[in-house]
């Protein structure tokens, strides 16, 4: 046995998943009983002094929800340091949820333990994540939190329990790095578990031998002579004996130079900072393959599992991020009260879908059609939300520069940079007795749409719904609906950062000759729109790409810009996968099929000056499924019906496509290739708040427990470039990529799994995804030279999250709620201007705790060096100050000055998250 452990912190703790093996209900029963055993057991044994709840408060709501009796002796021995909560709401997965909701779910963590009335944990508490994001030490850092409780993502070949990690911007950690075999449950394998078959009857003179051996295996892997035993692992309820087993213990005769106590994560912590020497530096993301130990795996599969939830999350998180929390802020400038209530209670509900086995989509089926509850409610409300507020915004914009009669077409941009060049927008007309809009001829109409200077605007109907039903209901009358025609129009316009622009929309009429005339009436001569972007039946050129579709329905794109040809885009692949949500397996005799041999049909759904459009169809023969053996695929075939809509705007360089898969098929996976042909060793992949440059050979997992299929994270960008030319791709929604080392330089996103597998059942149809998916995504060739990568990455944000319009009639204001003022606002304005694209803001929402007028605006570096940016806002800024992501002020930051009564100036280093505060003068809601 080492002598070199002296003290050992026994910290108690379950590992709580609100669901996973069971329903949330299962498991929320079992919860209730294990708590009020801790409540009982602390009451009647103030030796049992201590117990962790897993880092997150939700278990708390869960529990009270069932125990609203228990709350004061819950919160008392909470508030007297026995029971350790927080710091996070839920313990998230971080790589499939956005940087911002890893921020709001440690803001919930923190406001929940303060209403109890104590600090939360401080500890970065994330002991069964499946690998680490490269931000994740500055995110702790900006809650005051100088440490992190690691396991998964690591070699795991007798790693060093202390470890130093250092995030993208250079901020560090003390990490506690769980070992390979036990992680946060070594005390409880080590000395509880070898007992379960005797109902915990403990032999003293084993339980002594079973304490040797687990001081001979920490003290291998610690650098000082005090280690952690973690007292509890997945669902466990206490030990209410753990006194006597220290006690016993301390009082063996064969463990008399070590000492056990039961102890707080915050007391391990206080002990081990003085002691620590120089330690091992851990860089960027953490996401190895796990060399040994039984549960040492990054699980990279769950990126794709069960796809459409990360497809509802990232909608979610755009509706919230980009648009409800932002509108709500311009819109509370204008005097509307700014909707808080509303908008936590939407975080609420997806943050509840962010525990690793929830978004992972590795649990039951019945735990995700509960996600879809809660991503339905947490949509419902943040767009409801946006709907006031763009109304509101539209309701109250000055009529008196429009012309008489006309309808009002808003288009609203949510991101800080400027939509310029082709617009896109949906608008409404009515659908009257002249019978809508029809073709322009004799008896026709025709549209004429004026921009905010009253000028003629040449416009693309792009589509066309007639006859749908708008509902409508003003203040204190019943509802109703009236018919309209839903147009999608596209146009040149600008649509400033941050704000919006108004159009006039009109309906002409064009008469017939009356009754008992022959002849032409007077007319109102139409504005024709000739033109189209088609070259011959098969090709489209934009004026800067060139795209060709061939006869199997791959793409070959000409950047007209650089002369660089990428051929054979959109390639499907299909495989077998026996695995389940967790990990693709591959069967023993595993054939994949290629739409390289499909006969495509195309054809033109738009063609115009403005915005083509082309379709893709085909039809991709796989086996229908998995024989029962698991060995190999069927004989039998099933047909995947894929089609695919390539959208083409004027003088745009992104091919914007959305796909359609008719999935009739069972265990396989589906991919999509882009060869790119660029000869380079990286590519670079966003992941929360970076933009990561990674390796494109691959390390030698041969000899690993977790053999690697070379899958990967990403949150929506891929990039990849030589010193000429480069090619990047734009997903909502997806997150499993892999970069070949062919001669291609192959780029795959993973578009779905299908797997029947699930955890401790006989498995299910859930995660088969036997129905119509949708995948939208872009392709982007790019200079080199003049298109750095932050700028591309801004551009991929402003794909995700697009443009909103609403229409409003001029002379007839429809107002829903009590929220007026007077009709006075510009007929185009930008909220917020930020002159450098490699600065982003992530957040801008009013600030927490504050009175009316203060607002935060959250914003990174996403490049490699330091940079600075002038941010201007519409109004005069009576106070500005830099605060942490807790909100709280950093007296000490230089980089913060004042660029003039509008505007700040920010410097920032590279890759650093930086929040301000600002108060913003008036008007406000009373």
């Amino acid at each position: 046995m080492p002598t070199s452990v002296k003290t050992v912190y026994v910290v108690s703790h379950t590992h709580w998943d609100r669901e996973w093996y069971q329903d949330y209900q299962g498991f929320r029963t079992r919860l209730v009983y294990m708590i009020d055993e801790l409540l009982e057991t602390m009451e009647t044994n103030p030796d049992y002094r201590y117990f962790l709840m897993d880092g997150q408060t939700i278990v708390l709501d869960d529990y009270l929800d069932i125990r609203p009796e228990r709350r004061e002796q819950l919160t008392r021995f909470i508030r007297e340091g026995r029971i350790g909560v927080g710091p996070w709401y839920v313990m998230p997965d971080e790589f499939l949820v956005s940087g911002e909701s890893l921020i709001r779910n440690l803001q919930a963590g923190f406001r929940a333990s303060r209403e109890l009335g104590v600090e939360p944990v401080k500890s970065g508490y994330v002991t069964d994540i499946f690998g680490h994001n490269s931000q994740f030490p500055q995110l702790l850092r900006g809650f005051g939190i100088d440490n992190a409780v690691l396991f998964r993502g690591f070699y795991g070949d007798g790693d060093p329990s202390e470890i130093e990690w250092e995030g993208a911007d250079g901020s560090r950690l003390l990490g506690l790095k769980l070992d390979e075999d036990r992680a946060y449950g070594d005390f409880y394998f080590f000395l509880r578990w070898p007992y379960v078959d005797r109902d915990f009857d403990y032999d003293v003179p084993e339980l002594i031998e079973r304490a040797k051996a687990m001081l001979d295996y920490k003290g291998k892997r610690a650098t000082t002579d005090i280690v952690m035993g973690m007292d509890g692992v997945d669902h466990i309820e206490i030990e209410p004996r753990l006194p006597w087993m220290l006690q016993t213990l301390n009082e063996a005769e064969e463990l008399k130079d070590v000492k056990f106590i039961h102890a707080t994560l915050e007391q391990y912590l206080e002990a081990l900072r003085g002691k620590t020497g120089e330690l091992a530096l851990y860089r960027g993301e953490q996401r190895s393959h796990g060399y040994n130990g039984i549960n040492n795996w990054v699980l990279v599969n769950v990126l794709s599992s069960r796809v459409h939830l990360k497809q509802l999350n990232q909608q979610c998180e755009l509706l919230l991020e980009k648009w409800a929390e932002p509108w709500a802020a311009f819109a509370s400038l204008e005097g509307r009260a700014y909707p808080r209530s509303f908008l936590d209670k939407a975080w609420q509900f997806l943050l509840q879908n962010h525990p690793h086995d929830s978004i992972c989509g590795c649990s039951i089926d019945q735990v995700h059609r509960d996600m879809i509850y809660r991503f339905d409610q947490s949509r419902l409300i943040a767009e409801h939300m946006i709907r006031e507020q763009l109304l509101y915004v539209a309701n109250h914009i000055d009529p008196s520069g429009f012309g008489a009669g006309s309808d009002l077409l808003v288009v609203f941009n949510p991101v800080q940079d400027s939509r310029e060049g082709i617009v896109v927008a949906e608008a409404e007309l009515p659908h009257d007795g002249a019978g809508g809009l029809r073709g322009i001829g004799l008896g026709g109409s025709f549209l004429q749409l004026r921009d905010p200077d009253g000028s003629l605007v040449d416009c693309q109907v792009v589509e066309i719904a007639k006859n749908k039903v708008r509902r409508i209901r003003k203040y204190r009358d019943i509802p109703g609906a009236e018919t309209v025609d839903r147009l999608l129009l596209a146009f040149k316009g600008q649509i400033p950062p941050f704000g919006y622009a108004a159009y006039t929309l009109e309906k002409v009429v064009i008469p017939g000759p009356r009754s008992g005339e022959y002849g032409m009436p007077e007319l109102v001569q139409p504005r024709r729109l000739p033109g189209t972007m088609k070259v011959n039946p098969t090709t489209w050129n934009n004026g800067r790409i060139e795209m060709h579709i061939r006869d199997n329905g791959t793409v070959c794109l000409n950047d007209l810009q650089t002369g660089r040809v990428y051929d054979s885009l959109l390639l499907f692949e299909d495989e077998a996968d026996i695995g389940e949500g967790w990990n693709y397996v591959a069967p023993p005799n595993n054939p994949i099929f290629h739409s390289a041999g499909c006969r495509a049909v195309i054809s033109t759904v738009a063609d115009g000056p403005f915005v083509s459009i082309a379709c893709v169809e085909i039809s991709l023969t796989v086996p229908a499924g998995i024989a029962p053996d698991d060995s190999r695929r069927l004989d039998e075939k099933a047909e995947l019906a894929i089609r695919t809509y390539l959208e083409l705007r004027k003088d745009d360089p992104v091919l914007r496509c959305r796909t359609l898969v008719q999935n009739t098929a069972r265990n396989h996976r589906l991919k999509l290739l882009f060869p790119t042909g660029l000869l380079t060793d990286d590519y670079y992949a966003s992941t929360p708040f970076d933009l990561v440059k990674r390796a494109i050979r691959k390390p030698d997992y041969s000899a690993y427990l977790e053999t690697a299929p070379g899958d990967a994270p990403y949150n929506g960008f891929v990039a990849l470039k030589d010193d000429k030319a480069g090619l990047a791709l734009y997903a909502k929604g997806l997150y499993e990529m892999s970069m070949r080392e062919d001669a291609a330089r192959t780029a795959a996103l993973t578009l779905f799994r299908s797997t029947n597998k699930e955890v401790l059942t006989d498995g299910g149809d859930g995660g088969q995804l036997l129905r119509e998916l949708t995948f939208e995504y872009a392709i982007r060739p790019f200079d080199a030279e003049s298109s750095p990568l932050p700028s591309l990455w801004g551009e991929r944000e402003q794909f995700a999250a697009g443009l909103k319009s609403v229409t409003v009639r001029k002379d007839d204001v429809r107002y829903e709620s009590l929220q007026q003022r007077k009709r006075s606002l510009p007929a185009d304005h930008a909220y917020v201007r930020v002159d450098n694209a490699a600065v982003r803001v992530s957040a801008l929402q009013q600030a927490e705790n504050a009175s009316p007028g203060a607002y935060v605006i959250r914003v990174y570096n996403a490049s490699e060096s330091a940079e600075t940016a002038i941010l201007s806002f519409d109004r005069p800024i009576a106070k500005a100050e830099a605060v942490t992501l807790d909100e709280q002020p950093i007296p000490d930051f230089t980089g913060l000055s004042k660029a003039s009564d509008e505007a700040i100036r920010l410097q920032l280093d590279a890759k650093r998250i930086q929040t301000i505060r600002l108060s913003l003068k008036g008007p406000y809601p009373h």
